[in-house]
């Protein structure tokens, strides 16, 4: 109910949508220049961001959610100040929902500056994150087909069902360290979305992955580190010239491209063969072959589109699954309803199907209530509009970057906001709130038109692994990661690796 409401709501403008149309008629609103926010010298560019952190304030790249909120405590929903560049942020749902419902045809969402920068200098063809424009929606289009349709995830797990069972394999006769444990979380995500992207197994959860794709694995993990360096502001001179944040990323991509390229040219030989025989299927459900077999796509659009689900399908997962264990350790009761879902759902024993699927309620308004709690970015979307537009009573001209503050959102519209209630979000309870609001207030992979490619994907993975885990295993935490603080290094990420307790469910 509240998804439809949210969808008729936002995508009823698209159709409206004129070039150059100023939606902003409101004869009252205030100029831009009096958003409030920080002003003088922290209006300058690159000093002013400087003067936000420490020495000058109690804050660091990895603390940027607080200073966030930090502002509009002090100045209220609507934000001007320069970070990394000028920007106007947003918490108020109605204003939310105003960026989305002006973003027209060719949503324009400013790529990170070290892959534009990359894509750039080396020539390479732009990839569907930074691209824009019609050639951006060329892409999608494509894409969409394969990704976007509601079962284009439930082909997939049938396999997804085996890695989850590795995993709690893993971790039911493995007692490893906190560091060790962050690890398999990023490698079962990593073995999940390669089961998409690469459509078979790629050897890391029982350690028989060969060295390309052991290599292809660290260079996504080294790449989402510079991504940090770059977006948190400790590497600031790589748009410059080639400083050591910019070469790492640029070795690691090159790494990646190369493996994802040789995977590319291996899916067009198939196809070659298939059309041959007369086999070939374009509705067969693997990834690779379907985007290798689009006449329009080039094999870097295949490769650059298999780069990016699978670096974005790793490392976010992972992070997010180890909040939602660590909202589950700390929340038993809930914890303990949970069980019994999948205990009455699909037993000890049996995979995790789509119609199964369909039935567990309680399972997805955890993931939705953990979602909310422990917000996967410091901040929602942003956006650049091409038209005027009027947010919390001020102008903000076309051409302003806009960031959504979701995760702000995320705590001001709900009752309880640092209480874990997955109840919330069932459709009838003595916790549910029939009010839209919410739905627009936690958007973990955005809206509209572009929105997150891999959504689909991330979740089912954490559905499956909660759901697996809890078949068997019961969730708590040592008492010394109770309190444990998340930070974000790209995605949300515990502060210190997580001491996580696995024990067996005493089957009745």
């Amino acid at each position: 109910m509240l998804r439809r409401d949210l969808v008729r709501r936002i995508s009823r403008v698209t159709s409206s949508f004129v070039r150059g149309q100023t939606y902003a008629t409101e004869t009252d609103c205030k100029p831009f220049q009096d958003i409030p926010g920080p002003k003088g010298i922290y209006q300058w560019p690159l000093i002013g961001t400087m003067l936000l952190f420490k020495p000058f304030t109690e804050f660091t790249a990895e603390t940027v959610h607080k200073l966030i909120d930090s502002m509009f405590d002090r100045y209220g929903p609507v934000v001007r100040l320069q970070l990394g560049r000028e920007m106007v942020m947003v918490s108020d749902v109605r204003d939310i929902e105003t960026v989305f419902r002006r973003e027209g045809k060719y949503p324009n969402r400013p790529p990170i500056e070290l892959v534009e920068v990359l894509f750039e200098r080396n020539g390479y063809k732009k990839s569907i994150m930074i691209e824009q424009g019609e050639n951006w929606y060329k892409l999608r289009s494509a894409v969409n087909k394969r990704l976007m349709k509601a079962d284009s995830a439930s082909h997939y797990l049938e396999p997804q069902n085996l890695v989850a069972d590795d995993f709690v394999q893993i971790l039911a006769n493995q007692k490893l360290e906190p560091e060790q444990l962050s690890d398999l979380f990023y490698r079962y995500a990593s073995e999940s979305i390669g089961v998409v992207t690469f459509n078979k197994r790629l050897g890391f959860m029982d350690g028989s992955a060969d060295k390309e794709e052991r290599e292809f694995l660290e260079a996504s993990k080294v790449a989402f580190e510079q991504i940090h360096m770059s977006m948190s502001g400790k590497s600031v001179l790589h748009k410059f010239y080639r400083n050591k944040t910019y070469r790492t990323f640029e070795q690691a991509i090159w790494v990646m491209k190369r493996n994802s390229s040789a995977h590319a040219a291996k899916a067009r030989e198939i196809i070659k063969q298939k059309e041959k025989e007369g086999t070939l299927n374009p509705e067969e459900p693997n990834l690779l072959l379907s985007l290798a077999s689009e006449k329009n796509f080039s094999d870097e659009d295949v490769s650059n589109m298999i780069d990016s689900l699978y670096t974005a399908g790793t490392d976010s997962t992972a992070k997010n699954l180890q909040a939602i264990f660590f909202n589950l350790a700390r929340n038993p009761e809930k914890q303990e309803l949970l069980r019994q879902e999948v205990d009455r759902v699909i037993g000890p024993d049996k995979p995790l199907t789509a119609k199964a699927l369909t039935e567990m309620v309680y399972l997805k308004a955890c993931v939705k209530e953990s979602f909310r709690l422990l917000f996967p970015t410091l901040s929602g979307t942003g956006r650049v509009l091409p038209v005027d537009v009027v947010l919390g009573g001020y102008r903000v001209p076309a051409g302003t970057f806009i960031i959504l503050g979701n995760p702000r959102a995320s705590k001001v519209y709900f009752d309880e906001p640092d209480n874990f209630i997955p109840e919330r979000w069932l459709r009838s309870g003595p916790s549910h709130k029939q009010d839209s609001t919410q739905t627009l207030a936690v958007l973990p992979f955005g809206h509209g038109p572009r929105n997150c490619i891999g959504q689909r994907f991330a979740t089912q993975e954490m559905y499956l692994a909660t759901a697996k885990v809890l078949q068997k295993l019961k969730i708590e935490l040592e008492p010394e990661s109770w309190n444990t603080e998340f930070v974000y290094r790209v995605f949300i990420d515990p502060k210190v690796p997580l001491k996580f307790k696995f024990s067996p469910v005493q089957q009745a």
